[in-house]
């Protein structure tokens, strides 16, 4: 690794994401300018997007775009690798650049008090907190020197010579902040975001634009931690106290996941 997120010297940190779902504001139209003038100070960069929507006919799956899509603003740091994202059910917080979830969190928290001044009648009914890790291993290495091998559901089935499979496990786990869904994909040449993450505005972080070749064998760490609850009011307060708590149960599905050569390998804490 030449560059890295978070507090591990050499961490494999390559994206994050926070959310905060809300009930459905109709007129989020009316809102966003003022919201969008709040915001400016941090987030310079301002841009609108439309979001894709798979909306189900009777014969097939159809993605809404243009004027039928669901509208969005985003709000960039002036390095376009933060950004907040306002929605008409609710507000996202992802990143490429992560000093740790203290900084990360706090930015969230003072993102839903800007938003929530002006629209004072917000309902919580889901968060989600996500981590996307790039395993990207050393010259006669492979992930499994860096992540507990009963990760890899490969049964050896591959015949050519230096065939090799890719693979994918899904667990997920009820924790006390949650629901914790942990995926993991295996497989050659260069590591690539989950495909509802791949058409981010963001600037790549630094596991993003390493160079990979073809061969190689890599992998992905797919952490998200989900929380579901009743409407209830917008305080942001208590989602930052549970947002920390998604934030525990991750870090410890991570840690959990890894060997020491690969605490040793990204300067662990």
């Amino acid at each position: 690794m030449t560059s890295s997120l978070g507090a591990w010297s050499n961490a494999p940190l390559a994206y994050v994401l926070a959310e905060v779902r809300t009930e459905l504001v109709s007129n989020i139209r009316d809102y966003q300018a003022k919201i969008g003038g709040l915001l400016r100070e941090e987030y310079p960069l301002q841009r609108q997007m439309h979001v894709t929507r798979l909306v189900a006919t009777e014969n097939q799956l159809v993605v809404e775009t243009g004027n039928n899509a669901a509208m969005a603003w985003e709000f960039a740091t002036p390095d376009n690798r933060i950004a907040v994202i306002l929605r008409a059910n609710g507000i996202v917080l992802h990143a490429t650049t992560y000093t740790d979830s203290k900084n990360f969190l706090s930015r969230l928290q003072r993102a839903i008090d800007l938003v929530t001044k002006e629209i004072p009648s917000l309902y919580l009914n889901r968060m989600g907190l996500r981590y996307i890790d790039f395993i990207l291993p050393g010259k006669n290495e492979a992930p499994e020197n860096y992540v507990n091998s009963r990760l890899n559901p490969d049964l050896g089935l591959s015949t050519k010579a230096g065939g090799t499979a890719s693979t994918t496990s899904l667990a997920i786990y009820p924790v006390e902040s949650g629901n914790l869904t942990f995926r993991y994909i295996r497989s050659t040449g260069k590591p690539e975001l989950p495909p509802d993450l791949k058409n981010i505005n963001l600037n790549p972080s630094g596991p993003m634009i390493l160079p990979v070749s073809e061969s190689q064998i890599t992998a992905v760490l797919d952490t998200d931690c989900v929380f579901t609850c009743p409407p209830v009011k917008l305080d942001s307060n208590r989602i930052r106290e549970q947002f920390d708590l998604m934030h525990r149960d991750a870090s410890k599905a991570f840690k959990t996941a890894i060997t020491d050569h690969a605490r040793n390998v990204w300067g662990a804490k």
